[in-house]
């Protein structure tokens, strides 16, 4: 069981890693639309804000594509992690009984 709970966790850790990643770009990207629309020559900066557009959608794609596991775990995890330590306490337990 504690293997079960190893390798659920490292991928609680990965998709929590990967979304943060994926807001971390958004943001990023947000901000560097905001400064080229705040120029105002748009037939300077179109062809770097239509890059950049492409780019926040496969950002948000990905995004939305972890966001069930990323739910999961953010609500549910303190539950389960509970659970897993009182069914391992009540493991250790029985095995002294024997």
């Amino acid at each position: 069981m504690l293997n079960y709970y190893n390798e659920i966790n490292k991928l609680r850790e990965k998709i929590n890693e990967d979304f943060d990643y994926y807001r971390k770009q958004n943001s990023l990207i947000d901000r560097r639309l905001n400064e080229l629309g705040k120029r105002g020559d748009i037939r300077r900066t179109a062809e770097e804000m239509q890059e950049l557009l492409e780019q926040r959608r496969k950002v948000k794609d990905a995004s939305l594509q972890l966001m069930p596991l990323w739910d999961l775990f953010r609500h549910g995890w303190g539950e389960a992690e509970e659970r897993f330590y009182k069914a391992l306490k009540h493991s250790k337990n029985s095995e002294g009984e024997n």
